[in-house]
């Protein structure tokens, strides 16, 4: 059954059930022209959007499937509110479909966005769904709280400071170059690409533990790091075999004979978080929290990255993932 035959409002009695997670903040959720919620007092609110395009964020049946875009679509959007230490309510959705587009096709979508929001208990508040004739058009706004104040920047690295990231990086990056290969095998790295997971204990741990400066790998390490050095005004001086990658990342760049650090710098889309901050609450949140690992200090400057790497130190370019590069 394609979308065509159901119609836009049939479609939508198909997808609004089981989307409220926190029923109690909501006062008026899908159906009516805008929902309306309650905030916390005290706090503030924190509002990002991420839009995802067909066969330039995800090619169907090989770098993702329908459940993977929905699932990715909400997680890149709560990775950026974990990136400011706050913590997901809300989220709603604008979907573009073609009218060929199966039902089934469509039902797989949202149960990945359904899932992840379940996971985070984060409210599904309602969109818009509207007709694509080439290929479908994922966006998701999404909303967060933090104490008054609190919000976590890109702009406080201090000299002395500790450069460090969460768990390891890379992994989604060598995921894709498996899946557009089609090679068998490496699940752990094609997982880290097509459902990520969205750092928000850890981006809440920075804010309790003092963090400095912080940031979500979207984009690659190398231009993560150069946006808080540059925002910051400091030099991030970063030790390249420090940081951490997993051992099928490192297996997959021995057998694809590519370097690792390409997919550690250059990769994106990993969403684990990069921060600073001082040596002794760096020590005190791994306590907290183990899975994260320092690559490096930072140090009075001009906004720069420099990657130490073989004996020889040299300028990390912000050579990331950048959607209006020219390819």
């Amino acid at each position: 059954m394609k979308i065509s035959d159901v119609g836009e409002f049939g479609l939508i009695d198909i997808i609004k059930e089981n989307t409220l997670y926190h029923p109690e903040n909501v006062v008026i959720g899908i159906g009516d022209d805008g929902a309306v919620y309650r905030t916390t007092p005290g706090w503030q609110q924190v509002t990002v959007i991420d839009t995802m395009v067909q066969d330039s964020h995800f090619i169907i049946g090989k770098t993702a499937y329908w459940y993977d875009v929905g699932f990715k679509s909400v997680a890149s959007n709560l990775s950026d509110i974990a990136a400011m230490g706050a913590v997901p309510t809300q989220v709603v959705l604008s979907t573009a479909l073609t009218p060929s587009m199966d039902v089934d096709d469509v039902v797989e979508l949202y149960r990945g966005i359904k899932d992840i929001c379940r996971a985070y208990e984060v409210n599904i508040l309602g969109g818009d769904t509207v007709m694509s004739r080439e290929g479908a058009v994922i966006t998701v706004a999404a909303f967060g709280e933090i104490e008054a104040g609190k919000a976590l920047r890109r702009s406080g690295a201090k000299e002395g400071d500790v450069v460090a990231v969460s768990h390891t990086v890379g992994d989604s990056s060598g995921g894709l170059d498996v899946l557009l290969q089609g090679h068998d095998g490496y699940e752990s790295l094609k997982k880290a690409h097509q459902c990520p997971v969205p750092r928000i204990e850890l981006g809440r741990l920075l804010v309790q533990y003092g963090c400095h400066s912080l940031n979500d790998i979207s984009d690659g390490l190398a231009s993560e790091a150069n946006e808080i050095a540059k925002a910051s005004g400091v030099e991030l001086v970063i030790d390249g075999s420090a940081v951490p990658t997993s051992s099928e990342l490192q297996e997959w760049a021995a057998e694809s004979g590519k370097h690792l650090l390409n997919f550690v710098f250059n990769g994106g889309e990993d969403y684990e978080l990069v921060f600073t901050m001082a040596p002794d609450d760096f020590k005190a949140l791994q306590q907290a929290y183990p899975d994260v690992t320092p690559i490096g200090t930072v140090r009075a400057g001009d906004g720069r990255v420099l990657l130490q790497h073989d004996g020889k130190e040299s300028v990390l370019l912000p050579k990331g993932w950048d959607h209006f590069e020219r390819r």
